[in-house]
């Protein structure tokens, strides 16, 4: 199918993607081809990502809310992040019918604004909570005793609760900038077009992804090199290092691509970095397809969990196979390896007295 109408970023004929809408002024004469079947697979996917996000996720959130003893440090990163992701995927099913109905937008302005709210905060959120559990694993792997006072359950809730106040502030442009726009057939949810939203939202993009991925690296980078001088840490440890290694590695694997192609978007628009109908037409195909994998990755901490830790499975095991609570005690004490920090969902925390109970 081929249109000759404002050019978006977008699978269908008209604008969906919740960051951002309109047209490209200079682009208002290319042609724009629809991304083949996106309006099948695309809404197929979302649906997958919202069954599988909502139950693993709720799992997680069960799993740490209600686990005896006291608390790791990573548990409070951990259920942080699991509820971000959870508030993540409840959107999903709203982008998915509007994708479905080639972009045109049926529930109203009121959801366009809280849902679009609902996902640039989470979004920001998770990317916030992973550089925080990068900052603690490096206080954690390279300064050791040096950083006790900073890793005490004080710190870490009131550095997960300075997430979600800049999360709140980072969503606050879509409730004020985003709305019902009409187009032909009906309208969608989307955001003015101005230069200055569209500074806004790539100031925004730097601050909320650019800058937590920075402080990623840099942290990852020195327990690296921490990890290959002696005297070398515990493969418990490793183990967890792995698991949350993991954890930062999808995320930024899935939301990269959507960085960069938003970033080219949004200097587009402004008029910064013009471009031809061919490569207009690649980014509005490489924005539906990095958006799509962006939004999949919501679901992917329970399956990296499952993958990685055994005691999670087992969890997952026993809870599908519906055994006594007496098992589940049993089972999770003895496959967790409760003395050590292989596992983040290991059912008895160590003592106070156990080298590894900051972990």
């Amino acid at each position: 199918m081929q249109s000759t109408e404002a050019w978006s970023p977008s699978p269908g004929s008209v604008s969906w993607n919740y960051w951002g809408s309109g047209s490209l002024d200079e682009a208002e004469l290319c042609p724009a081809w629809d991304l083949p079947y996106g309006y099948t697979y695309i809404p197929a996917l979302y649906l997958a990502a919202f069954a599988v996000g909502l139950l693993g996720n709720a799992f997680v959130v069960w799993l740490l809310v209600w686990r005896r003893g006291p608390r790791r440090l990573v548990d409070t990163f951990v259920l942080h992040l699991a509820a971000a992701d959870l508030g993540f995927v409840l959107t999903l099913p709203f982008w998915a019918v509007a994708v479905a109905r080639g972009g045109l937008w049926p529930f109203g302005d009121g959801l366009c604004k809280l849902s679009s709210f609902a996902l640039a905060a989470t979004r920001c959120a998770g990317a916030l909570l992973l550089a925080g559990m990068s900052v603690d694993r490096y206080l954690a792997v390279v300064k050791g005793l040096e950083a006790r006072p900073l890793r005490t359950p004080r710190c870490v809730l009131a550095a997960c609760c300075g997430v979600w106040a800049a999360a709140l502030l980072a969503g606050l442009p879509a409730l004020l900038y985003r709305g019902l726009r009409p187009v032909p057939g009906g309208s969608q949810c989307g955001e003015e077009p101005s230069d200055v939203v569209q500074g806004l939202s790539l100031l925004l993009l730097l601050l909320t992804f650019v800058l937590p991925l920075a402080v990623t690296v840099v942290c990852y980078c020195s327990i690296s090199r921490r990890l290959r001088s002696p005297p070398h840490l515990g493969r418990a440890r490793r183990n967890s290092l792995r698991i949350i290694f993991a954890i930062e590695s999808s995320f930024v694997g899935s939301w990269l691509p959507f960085s960069v192609l938003r970033a080219i978007f949004h200097l587009a628009r402004l008029g910064a970095l013009p471009l031809p109908c061919p490569l207009l037409l690649a980014l509005r195909w490489g924005l539906s397809i990095a958006t799509c994998l962006a939004f999949v990755n919501s679901c992917a901490n329970p399956v990296i969990y499952l993958l990685l830790d055994r005691s999670f499975r087992d969890r997952v095991r026993l809870g599908v196979c519906g055994r006594a609570s007496r098992q589940v005690r049993r089972i999770s004490s003895a496959s967790s390896l409760s003395r050590d920090d292989s596992s983040l969902f290991r059912g008895r925390a160590p003592t106070a007295n156990s080298a590894s109970a900051a972990w």
